[in-house]
Protein backbone atom coordinates (compact mmCIF):
# COMPACT_ATOMS: atom_id res chain seq x y z
CA UNK A 1 0.00 0.00 0.00
CA UNK A 2 1.24 3.46 -0.96
CA UNK A 3 2.46 5.64 2.21
CA UNK A 4 -0.07 8.09 2.76
CA UNK A 5 1.08 12.13 1.73
CA UNK A 6 0.96 13.90 4.97
CA UNK A 7 -2.11 16.86 4.69
CA UNK A 8 -0.18 19.91 6.42
CA UNK A 9 -0.61 22.62 8.65
CA UNK A 10 -2.77 25.70 6.85
CA UNK A 11 -0.63 29.28 7.38
CA UNK A 12 -1.68 30.63 10.45
CA UNK A 13 -2.30 34.01 8.97
CA UNK A 14 -5.30 34.12 6.92
CA UNK A 15 -6.73 37.52 5.80
CA UNK A 16 -10.59 35.45 5.62
CA UNK A 17 -12.16 38.53 4.34
CA UNK A 18 -9.95 37.51 0.80
CA UNK A 19 -9.44 34.28 1.12
CA UNK A 20 -5.30 34.86 0.94
CA UNK A 21 -2.75 33.23 3.06
CA UNK A 22 -0.22 35.76 4.30
CA UNK A 23 3.29 33.90 4.61
CA UNK A 24 6.01 34.74 6.63
CA UNK A 25 9.76 33.57 7.64
CA UNK A 26 10.96 33.84 10.72
CA UNK A 27 14.35 36.01 10.12
CA UNK A 28 17.72 33.72 10.12
CA UNK A 29 15.80 30.81 9.45
CA UNK A 30 17.35 28.07 7.89
CA UNK A 31 16.73 27.50 4.38
CA UNK A 32 15.69 23.58 3.50
CA UNK A 33 13.60 21.37 2.46
CA UNK A 34 10.33 20.34 4.76
CA UNK A 35 9.98 16.92 5.15
CA UNK A 36 5.84 17.30 4.63
CA UNK A 37 7.38 18.97 1.05
CA UNK A 38 9.78 16.22 0.49
CA UNK A 39 7.03 13.58 1.00
CA UNK A 40 5.24 14.75 -1.64
CA UNK A 41 7.63 15.92 -4.23
CA UNK A 42 9.07 12.29 -3.43
CA UNK A 43 5.66 10.42 -4.24
CA UNK A 44 4.90 12.57 -7.12
CA UNK A 45 8.26 12.05 -8.87
CA UNK A 46 8.11 8.08 -7.64
CA UNK A 47 4.45 7.40 -8.97
CA UNK A 48 4.59 9.51 -12.52
CA UNK A 49 8.34 8.33 -13.28
CA UNK A 50 7.01 5.08 -12.72
CA UNK A 51 4.31 4.94 -14.69
CA UNK A 52 4.18 2.44 -17.98
CA UNK A 53 2.64 4.98 -20.32
CA UNK A 54 0.24 7.92 -19.77
CA UNK A 55 -2.07 10.83 -21.46
CA UNK A 56 -2.82 14.29 -20.88
CA UNK A 57 -3.99 17.45 -22.32
CA UNK A 58 -1.84 20.70 -21.05
CA UNK A 59 -2.27 24.63 -21.60
CA UNK A 60 0.97 26.91 -21.35
CA UNK A 61 1.19 30.25 -20.34
CA UNK A 62 4.70 32.45 -20.94
CA UNK A 63 5.35 35.95 -19.75
CA UNK A 64 7.12 37.59 -21.96
CA UNK A 65 8.70 41.26 -21.09
CA UNK A 66 9.20 43.69 -23.92
CA UNK A 67 12.09 46.30 -24.24
CA UNK A 68 9.81 48.81 -22.82
CA UNK A 69 9.19 46.62 -19.47
CA UNK A 70 5.65 45.48 -20.45
CA UNK A 71 5.05 41.82 -19.18
CA UNK A 72 2.82 40.55 -21.85
CA UNK A 73 1.32 36.79 -21.34
CA UNK A 74 1.23 34.26 -24.33
CA UNK A 75 -0.85 31.02 -23.97
CA UNK A 76 -0.59 27.63 -25.87
CA UNK A 77 -1.70 24.11 -25.51
CA UNK A 78 -1.80 20.22 -26.36
CA UNK A 79 -1.89 17.08 -25.62
CA UNK A 80 1.00 14.58 -24.41
CA UNK A 81 1.32 10.80 -24.79
CA UNK A 82 4.38 8.89 -23.12
CA UNK A 83 5.12 5.24 -23.22
CA UNK A 84 8.13 4.41 -21.59
CA UNK A 85 10.94 4.32 -21.64
CA UNK A 86 11.29 5.46 -25.80
CA UNK A 87 8.04 6.56 -27.22
CA UNK A 88 6.84 10.12 -26.97
CA UNK A 89 4.47 12.82 -28.87
CA UNK A 90 3.55 15.87 -28.04
CA UNK A 91 1.51 18.63 -29.54
CA UNK A 92 1.31 22.14 -29.05
CA UNK A 93 -0.65 24.94 -30.51
CA UNK A 94 -0.70 29.15 -29.51
CA UNK A 95 -0.84 31.99 -31.54
CA UNK A 96 2.65 31.70 -32.86
CA UNK A 97 3.61 27.78 -32.46
CA UNK A 98 2.00 25.02 -33.86
CA UNK A 99 4.19 22.13 -33.74
CA UNK A 100 4.72 18.29 -32.64
CA UNK A 101 7.36 16.17 -31.17
CA UNK A 102 7.99 12.42 -31.57
CA UNK A 103 10.38 10.25 -30.44
CA UNK A 104 10.09 6.66 -31.75
CA UNK A 105 12.56 4.67 -29.90
CA UNK A 106 15.76 5.66 -32.53
CA UNK A 107 14.50 9.11 -33.66
CA UNK A 108 13.59 12.48 -31.66
CA UNK A 109 11.63 14.46 -35.05
CA UNK A 110 10.21 18.42 -34.62
CA UNK A 111 7.86 19.36 -36.93
CA UNK A 112 6.78 23.14 -37.28
CA UNK A 113 3.72 22.95 -38.79
CA UNK A 114 3.28 26.89 -40.09
CA UNK A 115 7.29 26.29 -41.12
CA UNK A 116 5.99 22.94 -43.13
CA UNK A 117 9.49 21.91 -42.05
CA UNK A 118 11.27 19.47 -39.58
CA UNK A 119 14.60 18.37 -38.33
CA UNK A 120 15.31 14.80 -36.66
CA UNK A 121 18.12 14.40 -34.45
CA UNK A 122 19.17 10.41 -32.86
CA UNK A 123 17.43 9.58 -29.36
CA UNK A 124 17.26 6.37 -28.15
CA UNK A 125 15.25 7.24 -24.99
CA UNK A 126 12.47 10.04 -23.42
CA UNK A 127 15.12 11.38 -21.17
CA UNK A 128 17.92 11.53 -23.71
CA UNK A 129 15.25 13.15 -25.99
CA UNK A 130 14.82 15.76 -23.06
CA UNK A 131 17.99 16.36 -22.90
CA UNK A 132 18.81 16.71 -26.74
CA UNK A 133 15.88 19.11 -26.99
CA UNK A 134 17.05 21.56 -24.73
CA UNK A 135 20.88 21.53 -25.64
CA UNK A 136 20.56 21.49 -29.90
CA UNK A 137 17.65 22.80 -30.21
CA UNK A 138 16.93 25.32 -27.31
CA UNK A 139 13.16 24.05 -27.39
CA UNK A 140 11.81 22.37 -24.25
CA UNK A 141 8.84 19.48 -24.09
CA UNK A 142 6.33 21.16 -22.35
CA UNK A 143 6.97 20.21 -19.12
CA UNK A 144 9.80 18.74 -19.82
CA UNK A 145 11.23 18.11 -15.93
CA UNK A 146 8.10 16.22 -15.32
CA UNK A 147 8.05 13.38 -18.56
CA UNK A 148 11.48 12.58 -17.29
CA UNK A 149 12.15 9.13 -15.82
CA UNK A 150 12.55 10.94 -12.30
CA UNK A 151 10.27 13.68 -12.80
CA UNK A 152 11.60 16.81 -10.72
CA UNK A 153 13.61 14.43 -8.30
CA UNK A 154 15.07 16.65 -5.02
CA UNK A 155 19.23 15.27 -5.99
CA UNK A 156 18.79 16.55 -9.83
CA UNK A 157 16.75 19.75 -9.59
CA UNK A 158 18.31 23.16 -8.20
CA UNK A 159 16.75 23.43 -5.12
CA UNK A 160 17.74 25.06 -2.22
CA UNK A 161 14.78 25.22 0.14
CA UNK A 162 11.37 23.98 -0.11
CA UNK A 163 7.93 24.42 1.72
CA UNK A 164 4.79 22.41 1.83
CA UNK A 165 2.53 25.84 1.66
CA UNK A 166 -1.11 24.20 2.41
CA UNK A 167 -3.66 22.44 0.92
CA UNK A 168 -5.60 24.11 -2.33
CA UNK A 169 -7.97 23.08 -5.22
CA UNK A 170 -7.09 23.04 -9.01
CA UNK A 171 -9.63 22.56 -11.13
CA UNK A 172 -11.94 21.47 -8.52
CA UNK A 173 -9.31 18.63 -7.04
CA UNK A 174 -7.84 18.78 -4.12
CA UNK A 175 -4.04 19.29 -4.35
CA UNK A 176 -1.11 19.63 -2.01
CA UNK A 177 0.54 23.16 -2.89
CA UNK A 178 4.20 23.21 -2.96
CA UNK A 179 6.86 26.23 -3.28
CA UNK A 180 10.66 25.33 -3.90
CA UNK A 181 13.15 28.23 -4.22
CA UNK A 182 16.44 27.60 -6.19
CA UNK A 183 19.51 29.66 -7.01
CA UNK A 184 18.63 30.45 -10.30
CA UNK A 185 14.37 30.40 -10.48
CA UNK A 186 11.18 29.93 -7.84
CA UNK A 187 9.52 26.84 -9.10
CA UNK A 188 5.79 25.75 -7.24
CA UNK A 189 3.68 22.62 -7.95
CA UNK A 190 0.29 21.38 -7.34
CA UNK A 191 0.20 17.49 -6.46
CA UNK A 192 -2.85 15.86 -6.43
CA UNK A 193 -3.82 14.38 -2.98
CA UNK A 194 -4.53 11.27 -2.70
CA UNK A 195 -3.14 7.45 -4.21
CA UNK A 196 -2.53 9.01 -7.48
CA UNK A 197 0.07 12.31 -6.60
CA UNK A 198 0.07 13.61 -10.38
CA UNK A 199 1.19 17.49 -10.71
CA UNK A 200 -1.70 19.44 -12.15
CA UNK A 201 -0.17 22.39 -12.35
CA UNK A 202 3.69 24.00 -12.71
CA UNK A 203 4.85 27.66 -12.18
CA UNK A 204 8.75 28.39 -12.65
CA UNK A 205 9.76 32.28 -11.86
CA UNK A 206 12.56 33.43 -13.57
CA UNK A 207 13.55 35.39 -9.91
CA UNK A 208 16.97 37.75 -11.49
CA UNK A 209 15.05 38.79 -14.89
CA UNK A 210 13.47 42.10 -15.23
CA UNK A 211 9.69 41.60 -14.60
CA UNK A 212 10.18 37.99 -13.03
CA UNK A 213 8.57 36.37 -15.61
CA UNK A 214 6.85 32.97 -15.16
CA UNK A 215 6.13 29.41 -17.16
CA UNK A 216 2.50 28.16 -16.34
CA UNK A 217 1.98 24.58 -17.00
CA UNK A 218 -1.37 23.38 -16.31
CA UNK A 219 -2.02 19.22 -16.86
CA UNK A 220 -5.68 17.91 -17.04
CA UNK A 221 -7.55 14.92 -18.27
CA UNK A 222 -4.88 12.46 -17.35
CA UNK A 223 -5.11 8.51 -18.52
CA UNK A 224 -2.63 6.62 -16.20
CA UNK A 225 -3.34 3.37 -18.58
CA UNK A 226 -3.94 4.58 -22.01
CA UNK A 227 -4.52 2.34 -24.85
CA UNK A 228 -1.83 4.04 -27.50
CA UNK A 229 -1.93 3.62 -31.15
CA UNK A 230 2.04 2.91 -31.56
CA UNK A 231 1.45 4.66 -35.22
CA UNK A 232 1.44 8.16 -33.18
CA UNK A 233 4.97 8.18 -31.95
CA UNK A 234 5.80 7.62 -35.81
CA UNK A 235 6.49 10.89 -37.99
CA UNK A 236 5.28 10.84 -41.11
CA UNK A 237 6.71 13.70 -43.01
CA UNK A 238 4.00 15.30 -45.33
CA UNK A 239 4.81 15.46 -49.29
CA UNK A 240 5.66 19.16 -49.42
CA UNK A 241 7.19 19.32 -46.32
CA UNK A 242 11.34 20.39 -45.84
CA UNK A 243 13.90 18.73 -43.69
CA UNK A 244 16.11 20.73 -42.59
CA UNK A 245 19.64 20.60 -41.21
CA UNK A 246 18.51 23.58 -38.43
CA UNK A 247 15.96 26.12 -36.95
CA UNK A 248 15.51 28.83 -34.40
CA UNK A 249 13.19 28.96 -31.59
CA UNK A 250 12.11 31.76 -29.95
CA UNK A 251 11.31 32.30 -26.28
CA UNK A 252 7.49 32.06 -27.66
CA UNK A 253 8.86 28.15 -28.92
CA UNK A 254 8.14 29.68 -32.55
CA UNK A 255 9.86 27.86 -35.30
CA UNK A 256 12.15 29.63 -38.06
CA UNK A 257 14.48 27.35 -40.38
CA UNK A 258 17.89 28.35 -39.61
CA UNK A 259 19.51 32.25 -40.75
CA UNK A 260 15.89 33.33 -41.07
Amino acid sequence: MREAIPRTKRSSLVAAAFGVALLAQPAGAQEAIEPDAATVLAAMSGYLGGLQAFTADYSVDVDVITQQGQKLEFSSSGALAIQRPDRLHVTRTGMVVDAEIFLDGSNLTIFGNNLNGYIQLPAASIDEAIDTLRNETDLDAPGADLLSSSPLAEDVTDVVSGTHVGMAYVDGIEVHHLAFRGKSVDWQLWVQNGDQPLPLKYVITSKWMTGAPEYTLRLHNWNVAPEIDAASFTFTPPADATKLESFDVDELGALTSGGE
